[in-house]
């Protein structure tokens, strides 16, 4: 029974702290603006590649189309965006030369090109998905170890304190479901608004600042109160051992949240079965959490013909703007585009 309590106490802090790993990681991404830049990125490559080269043949002759500064600024809006869906790129990418090109051929031609332009773009987005959560993950290892030094997290220290202090170990089994339910709200968190916002930094920074003395309050053994590694008795073996386990502790915190989540949650239900302590609200959390992934589930995802129309709607909205509908219609007969 107590070997589970401590087992649990000692994934709850974990999980505490790599929640706050998390957080730093956010305000380096912040700060670095590396969405934005990877986005940028993304759409060069897309754009050298796709419309450049490909896309561009579809012009009339002597039509230009505009440099990569241009084209990004169109499907960026010009607003710093770090995301774009698929959808707000399809519908941005009407409004670009290449787009406005497209929208002049027939029905057919426009619905095989803007599937490819769409299906390209989410390949696109994938590759640049994949390498930014491999950026990440090194990033968060780093930032754990980091963590772990600055603020003093020795597993060491808070395995003994847990084992003298009974109440600290019931204390953080109580905090499970609490802490579970802080990293669902980040998880589900979107990152991406307002990015490049000094107040969403600002708000990142005071999040950190109130989970840290949160947990302290807790009573988990961190930080440099007392100026001392283990006990009165520091040599250079103390030293040393202090160095090891906190640089381990720092690397089990860079498993990262995921893991500690579902250590957590696996173990939650062990312990209570052991007779453990828990909140008696829990089977109410987990009941609210499948509700709300039934209501996630409930979103349809977006099809090929919600692209298709999409496109068709801003170069429609386009041609009335410039005053060319009648001309394209008279244009391209009875199988033209007739938006």
């Amino acid at each position: 029974m107590e070997i589970l309590e401590i087992v649990l106490a000692l994934a709850v802090s974990m999980l505490l702290f790599s929640t706050m790993a998390s957080m730093v990681v956010e305000i380096v991404h912040r700060t670095i603006r590396i969405r934005k830049k990877g986005l940028h990125k993304m759409l060069t490559s897309f754009y050298e590649n796709e419309v450049k080269q490909d896309m561009s043949n579809l012009m009339n002759k002597g039509s230009a189309v505009e440099d990569v500064t241009a084209f990004i600024n169109k499907i960026t809006l010009k607003s710093g965006d770090s995301t774009v869906t698929t959808m707000e790129f399809i519908r941005r990418f009407a409004e670009t030369d290449i787009g406005r090109s497209i929208g002049r051929r027939a029905d057919k031609d426009v619905d095989v090109l803007i599937d490819e332009a769409a299906e390209r773009y989410e390949e696109y987005g994938t590759q640049a998905s994949q390498l930014f959560r491999k950026y990440s993950a090194l990033i968060n290892v780093i930032v754990s170890v980091l963590l772990a030094f600055a603020l003093n997290i020795n597993i060491i220290n808070i395995y003994n304190a847990m084992q003298k202090n009974e109440t600290l170990t019931q204390e953080l089994a109580l905090h499970a479901e609490q802490a579970m339910t802080v990293y669902e709200l980040r998880a589900a968190q979107d990152t991406s608004q307002a990015y490049e916002s000094q107040e969403a930094l600002k708000n990142d920074i005071k999040e950190l600042k109130d989970t840290v003395r949160e947990t302290q309050k807790i009573g988990l053994p961190i930080g440099w109160n007392n100026g001392l590694i283990f006990g009165d008795n520091i040599t250079s073996a103390n030293v040393a051992l202090w160095i090891f386990s906190t640089l381990m502790t720092g690397l089990l915190i860079g498993l990262g949240g995921p893991f500690w989540y579902d250590v957590v949650k696996r173990l939650t239900p062990i312990t209570r079965l052991a007779g453990a302590m828990m909140r008696p609200s829990a089977r109410k959390g987990e009941g609210q959490k499948d509700s709300n992934d039934s209501g996630a589930k409930e979103d349809q995802p977006e099809t090929v013909e919600d692209h298709r129309a999409a496109f068709k709607k801003v170069i429609k909205a386009r041609h009335v703007i410039d005053g060319v509908n009648n001309k394209t219609d008279k244009l391209l007969g009875p199988r033209a585009l007739r938006l």
